[in-house]
């Protein structure tokens, strides 16, 4: 019996001996990037509600489809291929209005099965109609243990949110692994806050965003060899084979080897042209030849959108098309920059502004670090920096093409997290400055400015999605409620509010401290002689909050405007309504935002005393979180 034990010690000491060796053969940075990756992303994938990440339903549809082995998207959707209903009840983006979290969620939902709220049969329509090995893994798991109902849904959907993590996380490091130099830089821009908030959600941008980076990390490797033979040219073949795999913001990075490369580097003949018709055959097969396909089953286009004719207007107009271009990149940079960095799904909820100087201080201490032994030349930078720009351009000029109406002046869809695959590029070429290699900074100093950017990303996430008013915890103001999904106050006004016209609508308190109430109007059109006049009753102790006839000329036109009363700390829960009338028969009044639909649930919308199914566009402004205990202490 002890000769037993004996062995199973000795072989527990050489698993943990095997263990150790393989963690001392990894670099610092490596480490650094597994565990963030593994540690971070996890809890992301449970703190982020469902379908709360960017496009997460649309994605889930195709994986459900291509879990029955359907890949060409939209084929059998629909009546052919019923979607399971419980998804979309269980989606942070089916209501109207963005709430935090039920407390309840997980006992309600957590034991239901696919089927258990049975399917939805009408039509269904992903918009997720890239290449499939983007999606394959979640696709898997949906087969092998959602439509075999061994795990509940809810399992299954972080499943697949766990399985898209472990995809990235394995590209990235060997990004960082076989990367020459920068290897830091790489791990910091690899482990961002937007980065792991797409590699933990159901998105293609996960393994595409590991493509890219592997596929920069490889061939920065590859032509730091001065002599390539047959074994490079294979790796080149098949990371071309992989980047055409990806979203079409990443496709430009092809050019990245001819630029480094010479025909000189190759010691077999015509290596550097076949590996030239190589790329160029790939890129017809897997990208234009895939795109023909799929994205003639894309039924649900932007409207005005026609690529062809905005092709057309950019090439007939060319002057005119390159102004709209410079306008958006002078413009939307910095906001592009911003959001490059961090930002929640869909932009919901505001991200801790600290995260951002932690983070961009993480990766700029980040270039103090040594360089590594590889030789970056003049040639590498200003082949990085040139990919860097027309890789940044291809971004927008593709959204251009797709996504915004022909003849537009302005780029519409542009998204700072497109642009994960773009800056490591420029990043690099900074690597191994003079400037930076002449004041050596302890490694400690980048990594924890990193870490502590992405705890407080996550502390502002769970703030955000699970308590309310949570987000007032790290910002100045008033708790604003409700917040609408869908934000479009100038798309429907209501017909000029006269003394012929009352508008009222009821109002449940979400927060108590309510202190204000603001309307979206507009009075572009409205007589700046005439009153308008505003009444908000608690209608439980039947009192009027605030009450005022104001003059038109003192309201706004396309803005809010606020109704200011001292603060009611017991406010929660309080039915309210408010009242919105002219003075006069013959002036036009202002006009009040309406929403498209009836999409406020606690309270109804009355004309002249009708219920109509639509709401005003207002919000409830509340004392939380700081504020409301600096209040409580104040005299």
């Amino acid at each position: 019996m002890s000769d037993r034990k004996n062995l199973d010690v000795a072989a527990l000491t050489d698993q943990l001996r095997a263990v150790f060796s393989t963690w001392k053969r990894l670099s610092g940075a490596e480490i650094y990037l597994i565990l963030v990756l593994f540690i971070f992303g996890l809890v992301t994938c449970f703190l982020l509600p469902v379908s709360a990440g960017y496009d997460e339903e649309t994605h889930l549809i195709r994986v459900w489809e291509m879990s029955s082995w359907t890949f060409i998207p939209n084929n059998p959707l629909g009546k052919g291929m019923p979607f399971p209903a419980v998804y979309w009840e269980m989606s942070y983006r089916r209501p109207f209005i963005v709430r935090p979290v039920e407390m309840d969620f997980l006992e309600k939902y957590q034991g239901l099965r696919v089927d258990a709220h049975d399917y939805i049969y009408g039509s269904v329509e992903t918009r997720s109609v890239y290449a499939p090995p983007l999606l394959l893994p979640q696709a898997l798991i949906m087969h092998f243990f959602g439509r075999s109902e061994r795990w509940s849904a809810l399992t299954t959907f972080y499943a697949c949110r766990m399985i898209g993590l472990l995809s990235f996380l394995i590209l990235a490091w060997l990004a960082v692994r076989l990367i020459p130099f920068g290897k830091w830089t790489l791990a910091i821009l690899a482990a961002s806050p937007v980065v792991l908030l797409q590699a933990s959600t159901i998105s293609a941008d996960a393994i595409s965003n590991g493509i890219a980076l592997l596929f920069i990390g490889a061939t920065l490797a590859r032509v730091n060899r001065r002599a390539l033979y047959w074994k490079e040219w294979t790796a080149f073949a098949f990371l071309f084979l992989i980047l055409f795999w990806g979203k079409l913001n990443i496709v430009p990075l092809a050019i990245l080897p001819f630029l480094l490369l010479r025909p000189s580097n190759f010691k077999m003949r015509y290596g550097y042209a076949s590996l030239l018709l190589v790329a160029m055959a790939l890129f017809l097969l897997e990208v234009a030849g895939w795109n023909l396909i799929a994205y003639s089953r894309l039924h649900t286009a932007p409207t005005g959108t026609d690529p062809i004719a905005q092709i057309q207007f950019m090439l007939g107009k060319p002057l005119e098309f390159l102004g709209v271009l410079v306008n958006n990149v002078w413009t939307k940079g910095i906001d592009y920059l911003h959001d490059w960095i961090a930002i929640y799904g869909y932009n919901y909820w505001p991200v801790p502004i600290y995260t951002y100087f932690f983070y961009a201080a993480a990766l700029l201490f980040s270039l103090f670090q040594p360089a590594g032994k590889a030789n970056i030349n003049r040639g590498t930078r200003i082949a990085l920096v040139a990919v860097f720009v027309i890789t940044y351009l291809a971004t927008i000029l593709s959204l251009y093409i797709t996504f915004t109406p022909v003849g537009s002046h302005q780029v519409e869809g542009v998204q700072g997290r497109y642009f994960v695959t773009v800056m490591p590029l420029l990043f690099l070429a900074l690597v191994g400055l003079k400037l930076f290699k002449r004041m050596q900074l302890p490694v400690v100093v980048p990594v924890a400015l990193a870490l502590a950017s992405l705890v407080i990303f996550l502390a502002g996430m769970y703030l955000s999605y699970h308590v309310a008013c949570g987000s007032q915890y790290y910002q100045s103001g008033l708790c604003y409620q409700p917040n609408y999904k869908n934000w479009a106050p100038d798309e429907l006004y209501s017909p000029p509010v006269s003394n012929q016209l009352t508008l009222s609508q009821e109002i449940v308190a979400e927060c108590n401290g309510m202190t204000e109430l603001r309307i979206w109007m507009n009075t572009a059109d409205s007589d700046p002689t005439q009153t308008t006049s505003f009444v908000l009753e608690d209608v439980q102790s039947n009192r009027d909050v605030f009450h005022a006839s104001v003059p038109n000329s003192d309201l706004p036109a396309g803005a809010w405007y606020s109704l200011t009363f001292p603060a009611d700390w017991s406010s929660q829960g309080k039915f309210y309504l408010l009242t919105i009338t002219g003075a006069t028969h013959d002036a036009n009044g202002p006009r009040i935002a309406l929403s498209l639909r009836q999409e406020y649930p606690a309270g109804k919308l009355y004309e002249n005393g009708q219920p109509i199914n639509k709401d005003l566009i207002f919000q409830t402004g509340c004392v939380t979180s700081w504020d409301k205990l600096r209040a409580a202490k104040s005299p």
